[in-house]
């Protein structure tokens, strides 16, 4: 086992690579009861195509097929519901499917390695039937169209398709009705061997336990032991385009109360190398925080204007694009948008302006070292976005100068961005 310090941090991570491929990282806590546990494998919504390790073909599965994998690991063979079970333990226990990953999750206080040993199991004995597979079909396609009623649902489905052009986020992560009705059996199958193999997967656990006791546990699984297996995973990659699809669209939608609207900037990550892109989405969260955060004169123009009711923004890394996102309710949302635009082509960035929000950035940092979830959560989108965790953060924080901040701003063209406005609907 491999120990490492998160600079600054006083945070330990301790890792260890199995013999059959799984990466377990373990980060513990003396002053916290709660514990953590997140189970990842890199198989999410946006994988449409790959080379099955079956037959050794590339293969076209349905939308929405990772999110369906999900909902059926917690179908046992014994009858048993995992739910159930963690929650005998006064445990909280869940699953998530995003466009990149798929993560099983326990948190609590007690019976770590009760849980841990339950979790390995329950990922790791796949039971698919066809007959069971029907069943689920009409769950899913429920919670689909719920999702697609819900008008936040719609706003942001229509943002997806004006983003992008070819690349799977077009669809929503549950897939559509007609696409999981086309959904067998053997497809669950031949997705769960290819993606749900130890090399493929991650362990995260975070809190206050006993290490030596928790990877014995690891070792003596053996649903998870069994899995020895530790083929090359190929996906096909999609072309696409860096502009973005379509520039401007206008909504009217049942249910709404507020205009809403998604402001996208679409940037390429292709010529910034896997190692410099932590340290460019860092300046780039400093320049938003710089132009749009909560003590920035354009929140206190735009609410002295009344021309804003909620304001957000966020930055998601999708393949080799990094999307910048204003998300907003506004009485006049082509008013707030200009302002958007008038900042950032015009508000001038000083020294001062950095190192303030340097400071705070790494004391948002510090706080959130202290608590085990998000602690966790921020490591496994470390692995995921940047192939690693990220240890020396906050020196990379620290050396982020003026010259930095205004180079990346550069390289933003804040006309390559797609604008979905959504009205209510009279």
């Amino acid at each position: 086992m491999i120990s490492r310090e998160i600079g600054g941090l006083e945070q330990v991570v301790n890792i260890e690579k199995l013999d059959n491929g799984l990466t377990v990282y373990l980060v513990p806590f003396k002053n916290r009861k709660n514990y953590y546990i997140e189970y990842v494998t890199k198989f999410g919504a946006s994988i449409h195509k790959f080379k099955s390790v079956e037959n050794d073909r590339v293969i076209t599965v349905p939308y929405g097929i990772a999110h369906f994998l999900e909902h059926k690991m917690f179908e046992q063979e014994s009858g048993e519901d995992p739910f159930q079970f963690f929650s005998k333990y006064g445990s909280d226990a869940n699953a998530s499917t995003g466009y990149k990953t798929t993560s099983y999750t326990v948190e609590g206080t007690n019976h770590i390695e009760e849980n841990l040993d339950y979790l390995l199991t329950y990922v790791n004995s796949p039971y698919f039937t066809e007959e069971n597979v029907e069943k689920e079909k009409n769950i899913i396609i429920e919670e689909i169209n719920m999702y697609n009623d819900e008008p936040e649902g719609k706003l942001y489905r229509e943002s997806s398709k004006a983003i992008f052009k070819n690349h799977p986020m077009r669809v929503d992560i549950g897939g559509t009705e007609k696409s999981v009705r086309t959904i067998t059996s053997n497809d669950l199958y031949s997705c769960y061997n290819t993606f749900y193999q130890p090399s493929n997967m991650m362990l995260f656990i975070g809190g206050d336990f006993d290490s030596e006791k928790v990877m014995s546990v690891i070792k003596k699984n053996q649903a998870l032991m069994s899995h020895q297996y530790n083929h090359k995973i190929m996906v096909k990659k999609v072309n696409e385009p860096k502009d973005v699809n379509i520039k401007f669209k206008e909504l009217n939608i049942e249910g709404m109360i507020i205009p809403k609207f998604i402001f996208t900037i679409k940037l390429s990550l292709k010529n910034i190398p896997v190692k410099q892109r932590y340290r460019y989405a860092l300046a780039i969260t400093l320049l938003y925080s710089i132009l749009y955060g909560s003590s920035s004169s354009f929140r206190e123009e735009v609410l002295n204007l009344g021309i804003m009711s909620f304001f957000a923004t966020s930055k998601v890394i999708v393949d080799d694009f990094l999307l910048i996102e204003f998300i907003a309710e506004s009485r006049n949302p082509k008013a707030l948008i200009d302002k958007i635009v008038e900042y950032f082509k015009n508000k001038e960035i000083t020294e001062i302006d950095v190192e303030r929000h340097k400071k705070s950035y790494i004391a948002s940092q510090v706080l959130n070292s202290d608590q085990v979830v998000p602690t966790v959560s921020n490591l496994v989108d470390n692995v995921i976005d940047y192939g690693d965790i990220i240890y020396d953060k906050l020196d990379i924080v620290r050396s982020i100068t003026l010259k930095d901040v205004l180079s990346v701003k550069d390289t933003i063209d804040i006309e390559n961005s797609s604008i979905v406005i959504a009205y209510p609907k009279e």
